[in-house]
């Protein structure tokens, strides 16, 4: 990595948030915006990252090194597991914003039948899915918004994905699509419905390698330089803390 990508890559992780996302767009009446960015300055433009963390709920230990990051980000929060509240209030009083890690169903469906939690899915009635949602919304009061935890097949259905949102709106919580799936229509009803929204422009560690997650890391900065402002998703996976911990040392 060259040593003008490293002193960029400092100066994003450390500095404070700015202003909302431009996908962030409704007015707040001056509160703080829910999302923190991390701005860094170059010659041309002033781009800006937000960084949400999500999975967590099963260990204190995650929530700790995040913490040990020293910077401003986005925790995500499972939903009713043996940490869930914990965490999100002790993040809270740490300062970071929490969203609900929503869990909605995967392409595949091996993929959450092993689960320990109740997926919103298609095959679900309205009512069922407005009473699951309404535990899961009612489990993690302090959340400012949610994000979907996979859901490459839900996040597709227009029909589920309008159940979803009209509650998250009711509720004024924000609303980040994590875009696990290409065809998500999520972020596009969530802005028909004037919702404060955003979308995910990538994953730090899709692939759980630390020259990946470099290189990544890279592409990413790439793409706030070119559009301004982003949002990214990273996993409380040790390379993730590793790769992070070392460049902002």
């Amino acid at each position: 990595m060259s040593k003008g990508f490293r002193i960029i890559l400092l100066i994003v992780l450390i500095v404070g948030p700015l202003v909302f996302y431009r996908t962030l767009d409704r007015k707040t009446n001056g509160e703080q915006p829910p999302l923190p960015f991390l701005n860094y300055q170059t010659q041309f433009s002033k781009p800006s990252v937000a960084l949400i963390f999500d999975d967590l709920g099963t260990s204190l230990k995650d929530l700790k090194r995040v913490y040990s990051l020293d910077i401003p980000l986005t925790v995500s929060v499972i939903p009713e597991q043996k940490f869930s509240k914990n965490i999100a209030h002790i993040a809270s009083r740490c300062g970071f914003s929490v969203l609900i890690h929503l869990p909605f169903q995967p392409e595949k469906s091996e993929d959450y039948q092993t689960r320990k939690y109740s997926f919103i899915h298609h095959g679900l009635s309205k009512r069922e899915i407005e009473a699951l949602l309404r535990r899961y919304l009612n489990s993690i009061r302090i959340a400012i918004g949610v994000n979907n935890h996979m859901g490459s097949r839900a996040t597709k259905n227009p029909f589920l994905m309008n159940i979803v949102l009209d509650e998250i709106k009711r509720r004024g919580l924000v609303f980040v699509d994590s875009r696990t799936s290409s065809g998500s229509v999520g972020y596009e009803i969530a802005r028909q419905k004037e919702m404060i929204c955003g979308f995910n422009e990538g994953f730090l560690d899709s692939v759980d390698e630390p020259k990946a997650i470099e290189e990544k890391m890279e592409l990413l900065l790439a793409k706030a330089q070119e559009k301004g402002k982003i949002i990214i998703i990273a996993h409380p996976h040790e390379n993730t803390f590793t790769f992070l911990k070392n460049k902002i040392a």
